[in-house]
């Protein structure tokens, strides 16, 4: 009884291997003539067959009688079809391409100004060292953020470490704070513009009262740590506006911008400069 059992199973399994085609081959470099390993191989209809070995051969079954589509891939390569009849028993050679190239040197070169809008002062600009200080400077003009509203957390979104304050209305009084310290009025930070101070008691009461539209500014300067107890007793550090110089060729320039939004905003920026040369 067993034996007939073993017959059965053996005669069925029979008739299942002479049903399939087997299909053997390599796969090699199209460029080199090199064996590739690692390369997939799949039926467009029935999904994974096998992978080449590490000397570039294959082999699958199939039931299949017409001829069908086989995709042959890479991780890091793009498909490849070829047409292949099952019934043939001749072995196949493939040449695939694969899509990566392998470079002796690869040097990449960024400009930190246009990605991150940032720069650093120069090592000495006068009688002042910088050199080894903590400090960034926004290119406003290069900058992302909308200048029309003098949105704070856009303008400084660039500087890290900083707490910022949004209650006031278009960017009028800015509240920025370094670290821990409290943004409100900026009074942690010695505000100056071109240099000079333009809070009201930079000892007493050092609260900025205004700031100077992000349209008129060509850098913002910001220097914190120790370094920046030189500009006066505040612990925040030192924000400097700079303004953007007359045009250097025109004898009188007129530049005004009118911004429009939603619920009811507007704002105006109108400025006049020139040079003039004997």
């Amino acid at each position: 009884m067993i034996s007939k059992v073993f017959n059965l199973i053996f005669l069925f399994a029979s008739c299942w291997v002479f049903g399939q085609n087997s299909i053997r081959g390599t796969i090699i470099d199209q460029a080199t003539q090199k064996p590739l390993d690692q390369v997939q191989l799949f039926d467009k209809q029935t999904g994974y067959l096998t992978t080449t070995d590490l000397r570039g051969n294959f082999q699958f079954q199939t039931e299949k009688k017409a001829p069908f589509m086989l995709l042959i891939m890479t991780v890091e390569s793009s498909i490849q079809e070829i047409i292949i009849d099952p019934l043939s028993t001749e072995s196949l050679t493939i040449e695939f391409t694969p899509k990566v190239e392998y470079l002796s040197e690869v040097i990449l070169r960024a400009q930190r100004i246009q990605a991150f809008q940032l720069k650093r002062m120069a090592d000495s600009e006068g009688t002042t060292i910088y050199a080894g200080k903590k400090n960034e400077v926004i290119l406003v003009d290069q900058t992302m953020a909308n200048l029309a509203t003098n949105n704070a957390r856009q303008v400084y979104s660039q500087i890290p470490g900083l707490n910022i304050y949004q209650n006031d209305d278009a960017g009028l009084q800015l509240h920025i704070g370094g670290r821990g310290l409290d943004p409100n009025r900026t009074s942690n930070f010695n505000t100056r513009q071109n240099n000079y101070d333009i809070s009201a008691d930079v000892l007493g009461y050092p609260e900025s009262y205004y700031t100077p539209p992000a349209e008129a500014l060509a850098e913002i300067q910001i220097l914190r740590g120790a370094a920046s107890l030189q500009y006066g007793t505040q612990f925040g550090g030192l924000v400097n506006f700079i303004t953007k110089a007359p045009h250097p060729k025109k004898p009188i320039e007129v530049v005004s911008r009118n911004t429009v939004g939603s619920n009811a905003l507007y704002t105006n920026f109108t400025s006049l400069s020139g040079t003039k040369t004997n």
